[in-house]
């Protein structure tokens, strides 16, 4: 559940943000700015007296400049693109990174209510498994021998925690999720319902047109931090961990295959997939729909466009974008066929080619 705190002063919440970034995220508030009492945030549309709003993408402009929150969040780039050199008539809050401010003032002022630790009593918890007294774990759940569940964590009900997992501290299990036997998940991490971590990887031997199932003797281990969408599958290693790095957020219904090894602080938007011995760099991002086949590597800092296939390793950190954008259906039709005679079109150019040669010879 979320709840709400009591109103505070601006300053207040600044102070806080900066506290809670570990100082890498620093305000200015314009003069007598800080005693306003702020209750809630709001968008930059219907922000209102005790609301703080932010703009964090620049084509709001207009509508940061009609803003009627009392205290509006941004850039010092925007502020001068918006008043000049004249002051603001209003509060205004400038930081770096209106967005990543954003979500700090979130935290603090629509704090995730603590659960109450305990067992709930229709709980199954087997013997040789143990179980922090600040964890909590509700009804349903069943926690399988061997494994721990660290100080603060939260299981929702009905989650499956197999034999010999680890859960680290603060990390919180919602609903429905089933955790296969030998997994590590680390500190702090979110998994949300539907997801399964550590199912048997898509392993096969083929033999004489039929299939022999190669056993998956290794685990899932994620990082700190790590948050994992709903329905999301990670499939445990043939012979090695699959991996997920610290601070990787992975959106619901993505598939990761096995002895992946994900990096740190990377993102993959929802239906991404990744087959099996896929190697991610540090702080790569992948958007929706995007696919990679197996056994390549992506180089730290690379951007991969939505609905992009990745058929080979990426040696070099760019921007890569291949899909084909909607478009009306008889244009699509239209550069279909032409796709279907592209080979065609290449003999003849070439043909035509070998014939303009010799006609220079002559």
């Amino acid at each position: 559940m979320i709840q709400q705190t009591a109103p505070m002063t601006l300053l207040e919440l600044v102070d806080r943000i900066k506290e809670k970034s570990n100082d890498t995220l620093l305000s200015t508030i314009s003069a007598n700015g800080g005693k306003a009492e702020i209750k809630s945030i709001a968008p930059l549309e219907t922000a209102g007296h005790g609301d703080v709003a932010f703009l964090a993408n620049s084509k709001y402009r207009d509508a940061a400049g009609a803003c009627k929150a009392t205290a509006l969040v941004l850039t010092e780039e925007d502020k001068q693109a918006i008043w000049g050199e004249k002051e603001p008539e209003r509060i205004v809050v400038i930081t770096r990174n209106p967005y990543a401010w954003f979500a700090y003032a979130l935290q603090i002022i629509f704090p995730q209510e603590q659960p109450e630790p305990g067992v709930d009593t229709r709980a199954v918890v087997e013997d040789g498994a143990v179980i922090d007294s600040t964890a909590t774990v509700e009804a349903g759940v069943v926690i399988r021998k061997g494994a721990q569940v660290g100080p603060y964590c939260f299981v929702g009900a009905n989650s499956v925690i197999g034999e010999g997992v680890v859960l680290g501290e603060h990390t919180r299990i919602y609903p429905n999720v089933t955790i296969y036997y030998g997994c590590r998940i680390g500190r702090r991490n979110i998994i949300h319902s539907g997801a399964v971590i550590g199912a048997d990887g898509f392993g096969f031997a083929p033999l004489d047109r039929q299939y022999v199932k190669i056993p998956q003797i290794g685990a899932v281990e994620t990082g700190d931090d790590v948050e994992i969408g709903a329905n999301t599958c990670i499939d445990r290693g043939a012979l090695q961990n699959t991996t997920i790095g610290q601070g990787t957020k992975i959106d619901d219904l993505v598939m990761i295959g096995h002895n992946c090894q994900v990096g740190k602080n990377v993102v993959l938007s929802g239906r991404t997939g990744l087959a099996g011995s896929t190697i991610i760099g540090d702080n790569v991002q992948a958007g929706g729909g995007s696919g990679f086949a197996g056994h390549l590597k992506v180089a730290a800092g690379s951007i991969i466009g939505g609905g992009a296939g990745v058929p080979s390793s990426i040696e070099k950190p760019d921007y890569y974008a291949g899909y084909m954008p909607a478009m009306p259906h008889r244009e699509f039709y239209n550069i279909l066929s032409v796709i279907k005679r592209l080979p065609e079109m290449r003999r003849q150019l070439k043909h035509l080619a070998e014939k303009v040669d010799s006609l220079k010879k002559e």
